[in-house]
């Protein structure tokens, strides 16, 4: 039957299929009068085609099976319906671009990719989003991926992650190592985060900056830097470059940093400004200690008002990232300095290297403002970061989503590069639908990135990889998982077996393996192997070794 319908598909004959049937070619209709955020959005959905089988997409002529997209202001903000519209025609209807865009997403996550064909996936209803903020934070620095990796990798990426429900991309500039904007490292790094955001806008995302708003450049004068200030956890953190607000000259002299960075970026127009308290961030002097309840939302709102300046729409959010760690009368002081008004914040931020903090959920958010959280799904348990490939952790970001009570707004996983590719599309899902589970998304991701057949079994492994992500829980689960991965590996179609997503995943287990049978010794040709292929993967061979870059084997 295949055979046929290819031959007639290759004639122009428009033979009827059923919608869920395996096809070779699919035409993609766009409403009338696209945007070109739209056609965009069906070059994303080709390439995503293309990478997983050798079916064809159109945007005219005969085909198979035919997707319609169409727009009807009945859905709701961001929200998708897929319907059957005919015997061989899908519906995808939304009341926006980026409606669309994740209806796809749907349509493409439930779908199979095999035998050369794409079968559409059966699923069929309507899907709105529950948390309005659903935000991926690039990280920028230390040469990590998406500093160090092509800019259309680092494009092709951030869509993959819009197709999850992201509805948007957040990027830093860092300041402390660079002696000014015209420093050529500061032009570079400002090159590649222009480019993230400006092809996030393509597809219909919003965008954003993260500052910690007292950070100077590497050149800051001696009488503007900050006061030392108490970290007895170690947890707040300093480069060297955090300067004084309090001090008139400070403030002077940051308002003028940030309004550069802003004119930088001031033909994006900017949807968000993350400002950030700690690590870094903070000064000790009088009048700004305790930071985050004094020196810090005085100098963030001054921020966001020069901000608004340059764009008057710009919403923005306060972290309030290791508040009282230890207790300083943060959260409280917080309180009573929002008490007064707040009509220049939109969002409060909490979360921490651990549980979530509870000042927020039995006390109420500071300002009586929308709360979202900041996973900690790259730095946590083992290092280098994403040195020995993927660390899916369903458990422990199902724990502490639960402790939310389901209280958050959405919020912003942390990533330093691909290897957390898995906790980003369980916290995205999160955000999505509040009560889905961890487990049922990574259902639903193994069977798309690698296949519907394999889902028991990788389940299986996920959860024995999250058992010895610890080194000192590390045992011979690790050989188990292996043993399943290596036989998986054989059933997958040659397009998922050599996708990056397969490869990081495939080589956690080896060399978790290969540690273990190693007593912990990095060593051999094998393990010195994968390492480098992880390296080649991330466009790690220049990354600062506190990122991502994994242990070289001589």
């Amino acid at each position: 039957m295949k055979v046929i319908l290819m031959i007639m598909a290759a004639l122009g004959i428009n033979a009827a299929v059923s919608a869920s049937a395996s096809v070779q070619s699919i035409r993609v209709i766009l409403p009338p009068r696209p945007t070109a955020v739209m056609k965009n959005i069906v070059k994303l959905f080709a390439r995503q085609i293309a990478s997983r089988c050798s079916a064809q997409t159109r945007t005219a002529g005969n085909s198979e099976l035919t997707i319609e997209l169409a727009l009807k202001s009945s859905i709701g903000a961001e929200g998708f319906t897929i319907a059957d519209a005919a015997p061989d025609r899908i519906r995808i209807t939304a009341s926006d671009e980026r409606g669309l865009l994740y209806g796809v997403g749907k349509l493409l996550h439930c779908s199979r990719f095999d035998q050369g064909c794409f079968t559409p996936g059966a699923w069929r209803g309507s899907s709105k989003p529950e948390g309005s903020f659903r935000a991926i934070y690039a990280a920028t620095h230390f040469m990590n991926y998406y500093e160090a990796a092509p800019s259309e990798e680092i494009a092709d990426y951030l869509a993959d992650l819009a197709l999850w429900g992201a509805n948007t991309v957040v990027v830093t500039f860092p300041t402390w190592d660079i002696s000014g904007l015209d420093d050529p490292r500061a032009q570079k790094n400002l090159k590649q985060i222009r480019r993230a955001l400006l092809d996030a806008k393509s597809i219909g995302l919003q965008v954003g900056l993260i500052q910690c708003p007292n950070q100077g450049y590497s050149t800051a004068p001696a009488s503007v830097l900050a006061t030392k200030y108490p970290d007895d956890l170690g947890r707040r953190g300093t480069l060297g470059v955090n300067c004084c607000p309090s001090s008139p000259e400070g403030h002077c002299y940051l308002t003028k940093l940030y309004a550069e960075i802003y004119d930088a970026c001031k033909d994006i127009e900017l949807d968000y400004l993350v400002l950030w308290p700690y690590d870094e961030g903070g000064c000790g002097c009088g009048q700004c200690w305790p930071w985050g309840a004094k020196g810090f939302p005085a100098l963030s709102r001054d921020v966001t008002r020069l901000a608004r300046q340059r764009f008057p729409h710009i919403k923005s959010m306060l972290s309030t990232w290791v508040y009282d760690t230890p207790p300083a009368g943060e959260w409280e002081g917080l309180k009573e300095f929002l008490a007064p008004g707040n009509d220049w914040l939109d969002y409060i931020m909490a979360d921490a290297h651990e549980d979530f903090p509870r000042y927020p959920l039995e006390k109420g958010v500071p300002g009586k403002l929308p709360l979202i959280n900041f996973p900690e799904i790259s730095m946590w348990g083992r290092g280098p970061w994403g040195g020995y490939g993927a660390n899916p952790l369903p458990g422990r970001f199902q724990r502490l989503w639960n402790q939310t009570e389901g209280k958050l707004s959405g919020g912003m996983p942390y990533s330093e590069g691909l290897y957390e590719d898995i906790n980003k599309i369980i916290c995205f899902q999160f955000y999505w639908q509040k009560d889905k589970s961890a487990l049922d998304t990574l259902r639903e991701y193994i069977a798309f990135e690698y296949s519907p057949d394999v889902v028991t079994e990788l389940v299986k492994v996920v959860k024995l990889m999250e058992a010895n992500w610890l080194p000192a829980n590390m045992d011979d689960r690790c050989l188990e998982a292996f043993k399943i991965v290596s036989k998986v590996d054989a059933q997958l179609t040659p397009q998922a077996r050599s996708a990056w997503r397969w490869r990081i995943f495939y080589l956690r287990a080896l060399l978790d393996s290969e540690m273990f049978q190693r007593q912990g010794k990095l060593e051999g040709d094998v393990m010195r192997d994968a390492f480098q292929e992880l390296t080649r993967i991330y466009h790690a061979q220049n990354a600062h070794t506190m990122s991502v870059k994994p242990p070289i084997i001589p």
